[in-house]
Parts: structure tokens; sequence; C-alpha cells
């Protein structure tokens, strides 16, 4: 998770602290997810943009 907290400071302008709050938010929330975004476009976006093919795999 280290390295997700780094890419959140690095990429989207957070600060450590809170970049932490979003990794555990994710932690704690990470059954519901998918139902959040799942019936929108977003998803699709999302698959699309994993690295490796990683998005075919969903």
């Amino acid at each position: 998770m280290e390295e997700f907290v780094k890419e959140l400071v690095a990429k989207v302008g957070l600060d450590e602290d809170k970049a932490r709050a979003v990794v555990a938010f994710i932690q704690e929330n990470a059954q519901k997810i998918p139902e959040w975004i799942g019936g929108s476009d977003m998803l699709e976006s999302l698959k699309d943009k994993l690295p490796g093919g990683l998005g075919k795999l969903f």
C-alpha cells in the first residue's frame, strides 16, 4: 500500500495524510466499490486503462 500512497501523492497531488486516508477508505470499502462504479461507463473506461491487459480479467 505504500506504493499506492506514493502514487496518490505524486500523481493526484494529495498530501501524505490524505493519501493514507484514501487508501484506508478503499481498504474498508473494497467490497462496495464495484457496486458503486459497476453500472457506469466509468468501469469500462477504467478496465481499458489497466496495464498489461488486466482489464480483460474483469
